[in-house]
């Protein structure tokens, strides 16, 4: 019995061994395995970094190609706004050349009513000129019947040629030849018409003519407006007898 401490003691320290030996194998596999998770760790850090690189450098390139399409939008701004600005002059060119048209045509008619009517004045006179030479109409008369003829043909050329011009004699000779004006234009409905009997030829507010159709009165007409060349003349309904028209000969009414 005097060994039996000794075997406990060589028992104990066998399980110390042991247990230190098993210890030690389980650190060791400890190690291994976070050796190895390390590695893992270390390949996932560099592959990290590696995508973080290319991150980087495909921002860098979205930010450039940002940069590129800013400038590209911005010039495309200036281009927009410069042609809105060119499109805007053509169009503003566009009115006004429909204007300087329209004004246009409104002169060649005016011109083309003038040469009628100057042309209706020059016949009207010469066939005045001819009943005062049968009716032994004194020289004066006669002088002045020519001289009108020839200042109407020379404005009748005038008009031809494109030039404006007024339509008028003198008031004298306008008097001579019993007042005779031309319809230059007939109002809607026939509510006025206008006259190329002007003040230059002694037209006055409130003054009557007869409009004539070949040898029938169809109406009787009062001066309302008057300018230098033509006047404007209210139809008085109650005298109307047809369809007033352009080219119908007028006839001052004379006040006793």
């Amino acid at each position: 019995m005097r060994h039996a401490p000794l075997i406990v003691l060589c028992t104990f320290a066998l399980l110390g061994a042991a247990f230190s030996g098993a210890l030690y194998l389980k650190i060791g596999n400890s190690k291994q395995i976070l050796a190895a998770e390390l590695s893992s760790a270390n390949e996932r850090a560099a592959r990290l970094q590696a995508d973080l690189a290319a991150a980087n450098e495909q921002t860098g390139s979205l930010k450039a190609k940002v940069a590129t399409l800013e400038s590209s939008l911005e010039t495309n701004r200036t281009q927009l706004a410069a042609t809105t600005e060119k499109l805007s002059a053509v169009e503003l060119r566009a009115v006004v050349l429909d204007h300087d048209l329209a004004s246009a045509k409104s002169t060649i008619a005016l011109h083309e009513q003038n040469a009628k009517a100057l042309a209706a004045e020059v016949a009207a006179l010469r066939a005045d000129l001819e009943d005062s030479r049968n009716s032994n109409a004194s020289p004066e008369a006669v002088a002045a019947y020519k001289s009108t003829i020839a200042e109407l043909e020379k404005q009748l050329a005038t008009a031809r040629n494109g030039a404006t011009t007024g339509i008028g004699a003198s008031t004298a000779v306008f008097t001579n030849r019993s007042g005779r004006a031309t319809v230059l234009n007939v109002g809607p409905s026939n509510a006025f018409v206008v006259l190329n009997f002007g003040s230059t030829r002694g037209a006055q507010l409130g003054q009557r003519l007869t409009i004539s159709q070949g040898t029938e009165i169809v109406a009787t007409v009062l001066i309302s407006d008057v300018r230098s060349q033509f006047s404007i003349a209210q139809v008085l309904p109650d005298s109307l007898r047809g369809v007033l028209q352009k080219g119908d000969s007028a006839v001052l009414v004379r006040t006793p």
